[in-house]
């Protein structure tokens, strides 16, 4: 399987595409390129929903990586990492793999954030942005806490009745109540028990550190994003609410053609994978990048994409001079530009103390317990011990639509 190396920062990223051999040369040129950008906590695997779709995968170069401490990536755990290093990655990412001018689909409240800070940072590459799940600029409270008890249940449990407590409630926040299949529960579960076991809690701190590490962006870097935007909530969520993208909606008012925002009735939290959701998030994606490419077609003078510089360190290097302008610090433009990690804007104290942060969980990650057996596998199915109705997939719901262009709510049909 492909992997990219970022040598700079010792960084392998696995990646997946619907080409031939997973081979970049083999893409398509007449057919316009969509990055995916995976859940949180979960990997490329769980985007089967998009690359199986054939509304998407018979007209489109889909391409999607292993996000950093996820799937099959390999990176250090580094006390720096924070959401705009996050957004440094996908431009590398990008440059790396010789990718045309792009759309972006995003999934969920890192890759969220990431997608938006990319688009700060390198503007010109990204033709249109699709994100699903929209977070707030922080966590309601009672979230806050909960995520920091979770990760603490999670990752110092000392036995496997505990790890599938906290998995069941980190379920919940990530895809709400009555949403996924038994199957797809075992899957995910299962998926989670290997990746991040207590023996590898150090990795789960790295993903759980950018939701509590990040910072709201300010109206003035909200206005620096013109690239036509669509944005799709559930209004069943309690953790991404409708107020939440709308508030996002309207501070991405220099979106080119308005910030569009629809909203699924009956949709709840990661609405790219249950069968609930998946296809009409497929959909409009389908819509939206199409609706932009015959724009692009009829207008090519007004939206030129920007010229790629031939060396990533120039390319990187631009970022970081726009970096340096939003932090007002003209030392950031001294920083080393293939690392990733130059584009952090955590403070000195903040990196010391996550530094000892990730001392901690390191400390006794050889002893940990681990809910695998011998073979590598999940001692058990989730759904072996917990045999009951929580995540079973309920009816579709019915779809409305906020978009300010249109100005008005309709109902939408259901499509099966």
């Amino acid at each position: 399987m492909p992997y990219l190396d970022l040598s700079k920062d010792k960084i392998s990223i696995w990646y997946t595409t619907n080409l031939k051999n997973d081979n970049i040369a083999n893409l398509d040129r007449t057919k316009p390129t969509i990055l995916i950008l995976h859940g949180m906590f979960l990997n490329t695997r769980f985007l089967a929903p998009q690359f199986n779709d054939p509304r998407l995968n018979d007209n489109f170069n889909l391409i999607a990586y292993d996000a950093m401490s996820c799937g099959k990536t390999k990176n250090p755990v580094s006390p720096h990492n924070d959401l705009w290093c996050q957004a440094a990655l996908i431009a590398q990412v990008s440059f790396e793999l010789k990718l045309p001018p792009f759309h972006l689909m995003a999934n969920g409240m890192n890759p969220v954030a990431a997608a938006l800070r990319f688009n700060i940072l390198f503007p010109g590459r990204c033709l249109s942005m699709s994100l699903n799940s929209i977070p707030g600029p922080l966590d309601i409270d009672w979230c806050a806490k909960a995520y920091t008890d979770l990760l603490q249940l999670w990752s110092f449990a000392p036995n496997l009745e505990q790890i599938e407590e906290a998995c069941m409630e980190v379920a919940f926040f990530l895809f709400g109540e009555n949403v996924l299949t038994k199957e797809q529960t075992d899957e995910v579960i299962g998926m989670w028990m290997q990746a991040w076991p207590p023996g590898r809690r150090s990795h789960l701190l790295d993903i759980a550190a950018l939701i509590s590490g990040r910072v709201p962006l300010t109206q003035a870097e909200y206005d620096r994003i013109t690239v036509p935007t669509f944005l799709v909530t559930g209004d069943s969520s309690v953790v991404h609410t409708v107020q939440m993208a709308e508030e996002l909606q309207e501070s991405l008012r220099n979106a080119r053609g308005g910030c569009k925002l629809q909203v699924i009735r009956g949709g709840q939290e990661c609405l790219h994978l249950p069968q609930s959701s998946a296809g009409f998030v497929n959909r409009f994606l389908c819509q939206f990048v199409t609706t932009i490419e015959r724009e692009m077609q009829e207008n090519p003078n007004n939206n030129v994409p920007s010229p790629l510089p031939k060396k990533l360190s120039d390319y990187m290097k631009g970022g970081l001079d726009i970096l340096a302008e939003l932090m007002d610090d003209q030392k950031v433009k001294k920083r080393e530009a293939k690392s990733i990690f130059s584009f952090s804007r955590t403070p000195p104290e903040g990196a010391k103390g996550m530094e000892a942060f990730i001392g901690q969980f390191k400390n006794g990650e050889k002893q940990a317990y681990s809910p695998l057996g011998k073979d590598g596998q999940p001692l058990r199915k989730f759904s072996e011990r917990h045999d009951n109705q929580l995540f079973l997939s309920p009816q579709h719901g019915n779809l409305r639509d906020h978009s300010t262009a249109v100005g008005t709510m309709i109902d939408v049909p259901l499509v099966e």
